[in-house]
């Protein structure tokens, strides 16, 4: 599964020591939520981590290339 630079970022922002958490996280900012942009990212981002086991999850390295970011 691949996550955009933008999911990427989120994931990092919140605790992604593991999915289940995550999920959690996600879960719980999303009734305060006012950035519609901000509640459509965190709810895509949502139903992708859902779809993954933990292992698939535990595999991902959240690191963004610099690279990447340079050429948005």
């Amino acid at each position: 599964m691949r996550f955009t630079i933008e999911e990427m970022s989120l994931i990092q922002a919140l605790n992604h020591t593991c999915r289940r958490m995550l999920i959690f996280e996600i879960r719980a900012s999303l009734p305060d939520m006012e950035d519609r942009e901000l509640k459509e990212l965190c709810e895509k981002t949502l139903r992708k981590v859902l779809t993954m086991s933990d292992d698939e999850f535990a595999a991902i390295d959240f690191t963004v290339d610099e690279e990447e970011e340079a050429n948005e």
